[in-house]
């Protein structure tokens, strides 16, 4: 197992699901880079509820960053080309929505903060 943080540009809309035993589910596939630039593609699903509402708030192309349990996977892509990408078994998620949410509780409600006035 691979613990892994990961953030790139979500592809495609987040697709609610739900399992045989009626418990929901979200998969969805998002693109990020590797360290000489080449596409990656993460294929995600998340079972916490947490995590599927944050990423269903999302729409293609939408910057995200996921948290959880990754393993490497390998296809064969068009011409027969040895593609690599993950697979990750997400337990958070992380959008720029949460970052202004995060920021503005953080924000002093005076003018002042402990340093004094600016």
């Amino acid at each position: 197992m691979i613990d892994a943080l990961v953030s790139g540009r979500l592809r495609g809309a987040v697709n609610l699901r739900t399992s045989n035993t009626g418990n929901p589910f979200a998969v969805w596939r998002m693109a990020t880079t590797d360290k000489n630039g080449d596409s990656v593609l993460c294929s995600c699903i998340a079972f916490s509820t947490t995590a599927i509402d944050a990423a269903q708030r999302l729409s293609d192309g939408d910057s995200i960053a996921v948290s959880g349990e990754a393993a490497i996977s390998t296809w064969n892509g068009n011409g027969g080309t040895l593609r690599h990408g993950l697979d990750v078994l997400v337990h958070g998620v992380l959008t720029a929505y949460h970052l202004g949410r995060k920021r503005k509780a953080s924000e002093p409600t005076g003018g002042d903060d402990e340093r004094g006035p600016l």
